[in-house]
């Protein structure tokens, strides 16, 4: 065997049709019984729920936009109807809301990024030195803490941990539509691209996955090249005992996996700057709500709803419930036109995937009740539906991101992303997932161009 692709998520799958494309030989081991990782799409009636990756974000050097959008896969969403609503359900004025947020971007905008400074401590800032922000010093926190779990900045308790400034520059988001969506299908219909199953199953690639296979070790060689030799310098054992040999490993699994289990994974152990960049990046969790209505009651679709939490509301929810004040929008779903979708960001998603069951359903009734018994005339709730990322011992989180203390190190995507060679160059252990992607980053495009890249850099070494 050639190559051994470990985790067979958005980066795996594509490294595994890239080294099948340059006719190397290659099998995929993956933990879970499905293939996917963080995209994950669910039946409902005859579509499909993305309750991981789902919409196809830009299409100007965007992978997934030049794989989807030749074969006519993507949608357009209509600009959304906006509104922005207290804790309590009051509505706040436009006026107010749109100069809030104009500040703060323009806060962030023209921020020193060439320092170690978060996000959070930026815009933190600047809600006490900004003329406009501290016009009404209530509603700006309101909004500040909206910010925050909207863009997943982190670094609320430990500044370090927070996303850094600097990584706003190093991100480079793909120009064009960022809300492309699947149409119903799901963003698993990426994978039947991959593997040559759309539009035509019967032209499916054989290309060998194995599931259920948690791999326990990896074992690789760091002395002089053996390659003309023909023996393994690869040995892999899974949990349930398999064993698999090749000449090189791509390792995709998530950032929060390795940071779990790397100390265990590798044998010999990880080089000390590989070690440093797994424990400095982060990963975040953001969880989605799905709650179906019997049919809609919102004004106008698309619609977006703002929730602006105050201490006061927060204060009327208990212990357990201090989740809900974690919630921080509601948006509705292109072809889904009875769903609302709520997102839950950071420590309140945590807890929100620890509560059971029949707590979860009667919260989100409480909550939806008070932000929108006021103003609008609910139909009844059919479903409510939640994704758990954190519990999820194979993710650990959502997606990756730079920290303040990445920067201060000077270890981030670029030195993850760097293999570990066998002798002088032969790379015997390579890094893929999107964790690993030098600016696209916590996207399943991202995910994808690292899948791609590891297996040219096997290819090229190994056609040689």
């Amino acid at each position: 065997m050639d190559v051994i692709v470990v985790g067979c998520g958005a980066s795996g799958i594509a490294a595994l049709r890239k080294l099948h494309d340059n006719g190397l030989r290659a099998i995929g081991l993956e933990a879970a019984d499905r293939i996917g990782g963080r995209i994950l799409s669910i039946p409902f009636g005859n579509k499909y729920l993305d309750f991981g990756a789902a919409w196809c974000h830009g299409e100007k050097d965007n992978k997934v936009f030049e794989m989807a959008n030749k074969l006519d896969l993507l949608g357009r969403s209509e600009p959304d109807d906006k509104w922005f609503l207290l804790s309590n359900g009051d509505p706040v004025p436009d006026e107010t809301s749109q100069g809030i947020l104009q500040a703060l971007n323009d806060e962030l905008s023209k921020a020193n990024k060439n320092n170690t400074l978060s996000i959070s401590e930026c815009i933190r800032k600047a809600a006490k030195t900004n003329s406009v922000l501290r016009k009404d010093p209530s509603m700006t926190q309101s909004f500040v803490e909206w910010f925050e779990r909207d863009k997943q900045v982190g670094g609320q308790v430990d500044p370090k941990k927070g996303k850094s400034l600097r990584g706003l520059d190093e991100m480079r988001v793909c120009e064009g539509d960022f809300m492309l969506h699947w149409k119903g299908r799901g963003y698993k219909t990426i994978f039947d691209i991959l593997l040559n199953k759309y539009p035509d199953a019967s032209k499916e690639l054989p290309i060998q996955i194995h599931l259920n296979k948690e791999v326990e070790i990896i074992k690789w060689k760091t002395n002089k090249p053996e390659i003309d030799s023909g023996k393994p310098l690869v040995q892999i054992k899974c949990k349930d005992g398999s064993l698999y040999a090749a000449k090189s490993v791509i390792v995709t699994v998530s950032v929060g996996v390795l940071k779990e289990r790397h100390d265990i994974l590798f044998n010999p152990p990880l080089p000390k700057e590989k070690i440093n960049a797994i424990n400095n990046l982060q990963l975040c969790v953001l969880d989605k709500i799905y709650v179906e209505f019997d049919k809609a009651w919102w004004p106008k679709a698309p619609a977006s709803f703002t929730v602006l939490w105050t201490d006061r509301d927060k204060s009327k929810f208990s212990t357990n419930e201090k989740w809900l004040t974690e919630i921080f929008s509601f948006i509705s779903i292109d072809n889904y036109p009875n769903i609302l979708l709520a997102w839950i960001y950071g420590d309140g998603a945590v807890q929100m995937e620890k509560v059971n069951e029949e707590d979860f359903k009667n919260g989100v009734m409480k909550l939806l009740k008070v932000l929108f018994g006021k103003q609008f005339k609910m139909s009844p709730v059919k479903s409510v539906m939640r994704s758990q990322w954190a519990s999820n011992p194979l993710a650990r989180g959502s997606y990756s991101y730079r920290s303040v203390a990445s920067e201060e190190i000077g270890c981030g995507a670029v030195e993850l992303s760097e293999p570990l060679y066998h002798g002088d160059n032969f790379p015997v252990v390579c890094f893929g997932g999107e964790a690993t992607s030098h600016h696209q980053h916590a996207s399943a495009h991202g995910a994808i161009e690292a899948g791609f890249r590891e297996a040219m850099r096997l290819v090229d070494k190994l056609k040689k």
